[in-house]
């Protein structure tokens, strides 16, 4: 079957310059020349953080070994976060076994994060990294490690540097870290992009995807859930193993919870891990030991140790590498304010920051520029269509381009993608808070003629911070997409929403940090954007869309493995039936699985709140008392089984007395009921995260509630004021000459 991938992928825009990517950019560029997007590449996709960061390891390792032998290079790596202890080696006595590393242990090969970038450094190949750094008052927020983190990493890399340069004065920018808060809102923005670039010799890859280089992420093999990477394998391969335990959710991170590693000071002053022989850690010394991260996740939900974390990444080959690096160039150069590394008494304080940790990356008091990308050649036999969405938000004191107007192809995407697709959405995401997205979801469904169209969201069964906001913020975007859908109890037309969920493991919750839809059988979306207003507005973020039908099968295929492993593939589903219907066929296929035993997904029990109104006296006046008894999460495996009204574990708080405010007017019969008069005998004393702090925006967010004033039905405005394809409407069609009032900051 032939995919259109001006269908699929966005086209650029008549007349603007390469929009909607950003005005200048390499990508804006084509216009005329190339279109959007990379052919002849060829991906992989990699679900769960073993398989991800096992595959980085490999690479990282291949660029090595051609160092060695005089083909010099470089790697570019931007990440949320990285944990300079986080550990990547899998044939080394720790990872076997699946234990902490202790004293008595020693490396084959250092393959920490931190002992990779010496590595690397050591062997020749130029390292750049560019590293969110939260402003110092983040402290407070309990992010404060892993701001300390980053800031040991750029002080280990500028120490290196300085040994290096001693032998080889060329040497004195090997690497260079770029310490970034140039950021839409100093408080809540963040830089959020997964991205690896290598280009070393005859090693041109490019890692994009959900997982970071961090404690928690890594989900590895143990005695008991065999499973060996092998970097040599192809999708092929992946989706026919054999081994006894085909499911990919293993034994859990070692590196998590109550085992989180420290950095501990030894008498020499360098700091204590299982070590390489052929690696010097002379730019150890004298450096500060960053602070203690804490876990990511609640003991009471996801187990206090070997906590399992799920996520999905992709390896990409091909002339998609290049446009990968165009873009971790472009980011290294945005404007800011620029200072050189060692000025930490007051500079974080400040909004617009950018502090590299050589003062080689500087002249003129401005950025030096990266090299220039080279041509990655087409991949042999390489069928994947890829292009590159991001977010890049406004920022009022970005003063030259590329990105004075912003770029928001993350959103723009997933909106075109959602109004192309017909038969089936597949969603796994972190955060999905999006009410504009659930919008435009409900509408496909309840305007699809045919009633083909389904969708399925695989979820986190409780939040990683803020639990009482981020699940008040997903049942408010879940009852936007499944209005007046309602078929019974937790049962909706055409829409799933499931949670991961250990079908042994007590406490059993499995935490969903991917990020990734498949839309029909065409388009595989993957990267760091999550389906909430922060990602589509706010942060920087990075996804690649892949158009590839056998690719996105097969990934199907793979994924049904590893959340039913002991359920047949549903074979007799004709997924190019030319007359359709198989999306229903194979969501209907899906909630079977579900009931089967040994299934990793239960379902979301968001709508099986329940509360009580009914009329006090305080203080003299009738106020509305509320009593809310909020869903509650599975005891226990068996209990994980059973229908969700009557699960007896962890509750998970939504709601706000707010919420019934019309129901509370109704039972009271005052229609002037004010939030003062809503009481509650059982009131947490927390506050609430305003609204702006939890989904903050680059945007003003009367985006979300407005259509365009200039528009008629012939521009396209699709007058649906609140809905994400009215959004990007607003965004890159409503304006005209230089008045644009949604995309200037």
């Amino acid at each position: 079957m032939v995919v259109d991938p001006k269908r699929w992928f966005l086209n650029f825009l008549p007349n603007e310059e390469g929009r909607p990517w950003g005005d200048g950019t390499y990508m804006a560029k084509r216009m005329g020349s190339h279109m959007p997007w990379d052919e002849n590449c060829k991906v992989i996709p990699l679900i769960g953080g073993y398989e991800a960061m096992s595959a980085m390891r490999e690479s990282l390792e291949a660029a090595i070994t051609q160092a060695k032998q005089g083909k010099k290079g470089y790697v570019y790596i931007a990440g949320l976060r990285l944990s300079p202890l986080r550990d990547l080696s899998e044939d080394n006595p720790w990872i076997i076994q699946n234990r902490p590393w202790n004293e008595s242990d020693s490396a084959k090969k250092d393959q920490t994060v931190l002992g990779f970038i010496l590595r690397l450094m050591q062997a020749g190949i130029t390292v750049r990294i560019l590293l969110w750094l939260p402003i110092k008052a983040s402290i407070v927020a309990g992010i404060g490690p892993l701001m300390s983190d980053h800031i040991y990493i750029a002080e280990v890399v500028s120490k290196e540097c300085e040994r290096l340069s001693k032998s080889d004065p060329s040497a004195k920018d090997r690497g260079i870290v770029a310490l970034d808060m140039r950021v839409a809102s100093p408080i809540t923005s963040t830089h959020h992009q997964k991205m690896m670039v290598i280009r070393v010799g005859d090693v041109n890859v490019a890692y994009c995807g959900g997982v970071d280089l961090a404690f928690t992420r890594r989900d590895a093999p143990d005695a008991s859930h065999p499973y060996t990477y092998d970097p040599n394998a192809t999708l092929d391969d992946l989706l026919n193993r054999t081994d006894s335990n085909p499911s990919q959710f293993l034994g859990g991170d070692w590196q998590s919870g109550k085992n989180i590693p420290q950095v501990i000071d030894v008498q020499d002053k360098t700091h204590r891990w299982p070590k390489s022989p052929d690696t010097i850690y002379d730019a150890l010394k004298d450096v500060a030991k960053p602070l203690h991260s804490e876990p990511d996740l609640p003991k009471d939900v996801y187990g206090d140790d070997h906590q399992i974390w799920h996520d999905q990444h992709l390896q990409l080959q091909g002339p998609i590498v290049k446009t990968l690096e165009e873009q971790f160039c472009e980011r290294w150069l945005d404007g800011g304010n620029v200072h050189e590394f060692g000025f930490w008494g007051s500079l974080h304080f400040k909004n617009n920051q950018v502090i590299f940790s050589s003062k080689t990356a500087i002249k003129d008091d401005d950025i030096k520029r990266l090299d220039e990308p080279k041509d990655v050649d087409p991949v042999l036999g390489g069928l994947s269509l890829v292009q590159m969405w991001r977010t890049i938000p406004l920022r009022m004191e970005r003063k030259r381009p590329p990105f004075i107007r912003g770029e928001f192809t993350v959103m723009a995407g997933i909106a075109n993608a959602c109004q192309a697709a017909d038969e089936l959405i597949w969603i796994f995401d972190q955060y999905f808070f999006s009410r504009p997205l659930a919008r435009l979801l409900n509408h496909q469904i309840k305007n699809d003629k045919k009633n083909k169209l389904c969708v399925i969201l695989v979820l986190p069964p409780y939040a990683d911070d803020l639990p009482h906001e981020e699940h008040h913020a997903r049942k408010l975007a879940l009852n936007d997409l499944t209005a007046g859908l309602t078929l019974g109890p937790g049962k909706f037309e055409r829409i799933g929403v499931y949670n991961l969920w250990h079908p042994s493991r007590i406490p059993g919750g499995i935490y969903c940090h991917s990020k990734v839809q498949l839309y029909d059988r065409s388009l595989f979306v993957c990267g760091s954007g999550n389906l909430n207003r922060k990602s589509f507005t706010c942060d920087t973020e990075l996804d690649c869309a892949v158009l590839d039908e056998d690719l996105v099968l097969k990934h199907y295929r793979r994924l049904w493995r590893v959340l039913f492993p002991g359920v047949a593939w549903p074979s007799q589903i004709n997924f190019n039936d030319p007359f359709g219907g198989w999306g229903m066929q194979f969501f209907d296929a899906f909630e079977n699985a579900i009931k089967a035993q040994g299934t990793y997904l239960i379902p979301d029990p968001w709508w099986n709140a329940d509360k009580q109104i009914r009329p006090v006296i305080i203080d003299g006046k009738t106020k509305a008392a509320v009593d809310i008894r909020p869903p509650r999460l599975p005891a226990n495996p068996a209990e994980a089984r059973k229908n969700p009204i009557d699960w007896t574990g962890v509750a998970r708080d939504q709601d706000y007395e707010e919420d019934y405010m019309e129901e509370a007017r109704g039972t009271l019969n005052n229609p002037k009921l004010e939030n003062e008069d809503i009481w509650s005998f059982i009131k947490k004393d927390v506050a609430k995260v305003e609204d702006s702090l939890l989904e903050p925006s680059s945007l003003n967010t009367k985006i979300e509630s407005n259509t365009c004033p200039e528009s008629s039905d012939v521009t396209g405005d699709p007058k649906a004021p609140g809905r994400l394809d009215e959004i990007v409407f607003l965004i890159e069609k409503c304006g005209h000459g230089d008045k644009w009032p949604w995309r200037m900051p």
